[in-house]
């Protein structure tokens, strides 16, 4: 599919070069609907180079992971590097996931997820001590993530649960089959104990990692405030015959579920084998070219007009995808965003794209 490229572009499943999408330009920000009402801004907060990740700390500061291996911090006043890691920029590798602890008040730890650059078929979470700004005792947390040999569906998403867990998003790798291998990461939603270990209570048996299966490349992961789980995943193209664009998706993540790759895919069009495995997504595009990565579940204390919705950034289209939410449909398109969106403490939403993070709000 055209959509599928091996150039420096982040690890969504089907990522565009830039000069393919059009986005070479800067794009207004179009809001409809009851957005309009609260008159909300919409201003660059930092410059930022690839921001793939966004995290806020209690204290105010925004924590962004940069694809080439930079985490950086910036207090609406001082940008500061946290810390680097030696990650692989090839096809969709990098530095994809950053997530922070939710007991950052009290340990200050700080997680990523990054493509190693000393062997491009692995890749691994790691964690750093917040010493004073920057990032000290770096420890591995999970390694040997599989990358695969190729270019693409490399996952990489890290978000911590209301449970107190750390889950992961892995892509297939190009190795559709080994979305339904329970005994596979490849294809599937991961979840660890916040040191790395596995839980005892994930659904696949005693020392697997395995929360979720049937994924091809999930691209954003957000839970909700009384603890659903939604990813957003990037849809078929041009594999095993499916068509070269469309059919991203939206799926309510559950203990054990199965989003059906590769037996079926979007609207549980068939592919494989004698029926679908698992439940259908929650949500699907059909034919239209999304190409979702980062998303959030905006809080009720959020932008008026965005309240209580969930919300996903497309990158084909540089535009915010806002959703009931459910996740079942579309209500209206926000401001420009491609790789990532998190709600501030000061309630506006903080979105990034491939040059800088913006700020949208009052």
């Amino acid at each position: 599919m055209a959509r599928i490229s091996p150039s420096p572009i982040i690890g969504a499943v089907a990522l565009l070069t830039l000069s393919a999408c059009g986005l070479s330009g800067t794009t207004q920000p179009t809001v409809s609907g009851t957005a309009q009402r609260g008159s909300p801004q919409f201003t660059a907060y930092v410059a930022a180079d690839f921001a793939t990740a966004l995290a806020w700390s209690p204290d105010g500061r925004l924590f962004y992971a940069e694809r080439a291996g930079t985490i950086r911090t910036f207090d609406g006043k001082t940008r500061r590097t946290f810390a680097t890691v030696s990650t692989s920029t090839d096809g969709e590798r990098g530095l994809l996931g950053l997530a922070l602890s939710p007991t950052f008040d009290r340990d200050h730890f700080v997680y990523a997820f990054y493509s190693r650059a000393d062997d491009l078929t692995r890749q691994r979470v790691v964690r750093w001590l917040d010493r004073g700004g920057t990032g000290a005792n770096v420890t591995t947390i999970v390694e040997n993530l599989p990358a695969g040999p190729d270019c693409c569906h490399k996952g990489g998403r890290i978000a911590f649960g209301p449970d107190g867990k750390l889950y992961v998003t892995l892509g297939e790798n190009h190795m559709a089959a080994e979305a339904q291998n329970t005994s596979s990461v490849r294809g599937k939603i991961l979840r660890y104990n916040a040191d790395g270990t596995v839980p005892s209570d994930n659904p696949f048996g005693s020392g697997n990692p395995v929360w979720a299966i049937g994924l091809r490349n999930p691209f954003g992961l957000a839970f909700s405030s009384d603890g659903t789980l939604m990813v957003t995943d990037n849809g078929p193209s041009g594999d095993a015959g499916t068509p070269g664009s469309g059919w991203d998706e939206v799926d309510r993540v559950v203990r054990g579920g199965n989003y059906q790759w590769p037996t079926c895919f979007g609207d549980g069009r068939h592919l494989q084998g004698l029926s679908c495995a698992g439940t259908l997504p929650a949500w699907q595009s059909g034919s239209e070219d999304v190409v979702p990565t980062g998303a959030t579940f905006v809080s009720r204390k959020g932008l008026t007009g965005y309240q209580g919705t969930f919300v996903f950034c497309s990158y084909s289209e540089a535009r915010l995808k806002v959703m009931s939410s459910d996740g079942t449909r579309v209500l209206f398109d926000g401001p420009r965003c491609q790789l990532d969106v998190k709600e501030g403490p000061d309630h506006a939403l903080y979105l990034s794209d491939s040059s800088a993070i913006y700020r949208f709000g009052p």
